[in-house]
């Protein structure tokens, strides 16, 4: 095996399952706001796209950013059909949502998607008709986010479901030939891991209530890609990926802030 692709694995693994872990347990004890936002955050795709940069060209990186848009567009949708079945069952909801994301991300691969800016209306237009419908279905109630955080150990089972998840992805990306391959190299396996933990330990409404802010906090991918798009170029690959952690890391502290001063809002006008 290629040792540039077995580090990318390892990390791959390391870093995904963490993510989750992480995302979840500050959803546990500050709520699924701030969990959302944090596993929102690009974590994987940071990785793929530094690897690009570092086995090939940071022009490479640049060019392997014009099918993420479209591809989160189709997130959108993917957790658009998970909130909305998981009342219904774990089972359920995932084998939706997949059979959504299966179906688009290969029709896009099929057609050699790749038009940057093309992605990011696709996006704007998913996300939208997302957070339209989610805000026509009902919320779970606040007894739905007052969970029991989780110990240590849990902690590290859900770190390690998740990155065997995510390793797997990258896996049969590698390894899935054209179409599958390019298929899962697009797959939500960061979403999927949080999706899948959160319900097992603490129901379908606390999931839900997650992978809601989740959907917000995907955004900050948005703005990572353009960031890269905007500085591998001139600035090179290290200083590069500085900026584009960077900017989606500012981006997400003011999507948390401007949700804060909404919730705020909505409670003065409630207490009135």
């Amino acid at each position: 095996m290629d040792p540039a692709f077995l580090v990318k694995l390892v990390l791959s693994f390391v870093v995904g399952g963490t993510w989750i872990a992480l995302g979840v347990a500050l959803a546990e004890r500050r709520g699924s706001r701030a969990g959302g936002l944090v596993i929102g955050f690009p974590s994987t795709v940071l990785i793929a796209v530094f690897f690009i940069g570092w086995t090939q060209s940071p022009a490479a990186a640049v060019r392997a950013t014009s099918i993420i848009p479209a591809v989160f567009g189709i997130s959108c949708l993917y957790l658009l059909t998970a909130i909305s079945l998981i009342g219904r069952g774990l089972g359920t909801a995932l084998a939706a949502a997949l059979a959504v994301w299966g179906g688009l991300s290969a029709l896009l691969v099929a057609l050699k998607f790749d038009d940057y800016w093309a992605g990011v209306l696709l996006y704007a237009a998913c996300f939208a008709f997302a957070f339209w419908r989610l805000g026509r279905i009902p919320q779970p109630g606040a007894d739905a986010e007052r969970v029991r955080p989780s110990g240590p150990l849990l902690i590290a089972a859900r770190a390690v479901f998740g990155g065997t998840i995510v390793a797997l992805a990258v896996l049969l990306a590698k390894a899935g030939g054209a179409l599958i391959g390019g298929v899962f190299a697009i797959f939500p396996a960061v979403f999927t891991g949080a999706l899948v933990a959160t319900a097992v330990s603490h129901g379908p409404g606390f999931s839900a209530a997650l992978m809601r802010s989740t959907l917000v906090g995907g955004i900050s991918v948005i703005v990572f890609a353009t960031a890269v798009r905007l500085s591998f170029g001139p600035l090179g690959l290290i200083r590069g990926t500085v900026v584009s952690i960077l900017a989606p890391l500012v981006s997400t502290i003011i999507i948390g802030k401007v949700r804060d001063g909404r919730r705020i809002n909505r409670s003065n006008i409630s207490a009135h």
